[in-house]
């Protein structure tokens, strides 16, 4: 039998990731017009989506108090996703994006969103977050990580 425990004195960091929280546009203009538009690219190759943002939309993001969480896996940006704070007492997650175009453990994106959801609900007691019924990837990372359904 194996037995496991984790507390928060004593966790497995995976050093092959990093998360950068950029909230404040000019001090990461050159990170954001990179490796967002190296995303970007990367989002337009795997899917077709209408109401895709551009990097101009990622700088009024983040000029409007959003924050943009960007994940790397051995230096290279391979996702991201947005934060915005709705409430004193809510943030609303969305946007979450992880390339297939880069080798990246399979996990990735639910290491990711778990690590930006722990880190967000240290500023606030809610996170919402709305997905389309068809995304099933993204419905099975997020209740896995525990988030649970309003409807």
């Amino acid at each position: 039998m194996l037995k496991f425990e984790i507390n928060k004195n004593n966790k497995l960091i995976h050093s092959q990731f990093n998360i950068k929280e950029i909230s404040n546009y000019s001090e990461f203009s050159n990170i954001i017009k990179e490796d967002m538009d190296t995303l970007i690219t990367h989002f337009n190759k795997e899917y077709s989506w209408d109401e895709m943002f551009n990097i101009v939309d990622v700088a009024n993001r983040i000029l409007n108090g959003e924050k943009l969480f960007i994940l790397y896996f051995k230096s290279n940006p391979i996702g991201y996703v947005f934060f915005k704070q709705t409430d004193d007492d809510t943030y609303f997650g969305y946007n979450l994006f992880v390339t297939k175009k880069e080798k990246r453990p399979g996990y990735a994106a639910y290491w990711f969103y778990k690590k930006v959801t722990e880190h967000i609900l240290t500023r606030c007691n809610k996170i919402k977050v709305e997905v389309e019924d068809w995304n099933f990837t993204i419905i099975d990372i997020i209740k896995n990580i525990g988030y649970y359904n309003i409807n």
